[in-house]
């Protein structure tokens, strides 16, 4: 357990010496990282809102068509007695 502590306090130093080498504070990093944060959402509700009719488009005949599948396998199962 201490090891282990040892490790991660080394880690954490090692990581914010080359962090540092990059002129980057602690501050900067955590803005850095929420403004990506918000792109990659920003992304994928655009591909929500660009892909979203089609799926709800193609959903209007696959689910029928798979629902009547699960229905027409059920029966079978019950008729022959495998349940």
């Amino acid at each position: 357990m201490v090891g282990r502590i040892v490790q991660v306090v080394l880690l954490c130093f090692v990581v914010g010496v080359i962090l540092a080498a990059f002129n980057t504070d602690a501050l900067g990093l955590m803005r850095w990282v929420t403004s990506n944060f918000k792109e990659v959402i920003d992304y994928i509700l655009e591909f929500l809102d660009w892909g979203g009719r089609y799926i709800l488009l193609g959903a209007g005949v696959v689910l029928p068509i798979v629902a009547i599948n699960i229905l027409v396998h059920f029966l079978k199962r019950r008729r022959s007695g495998e349940e």
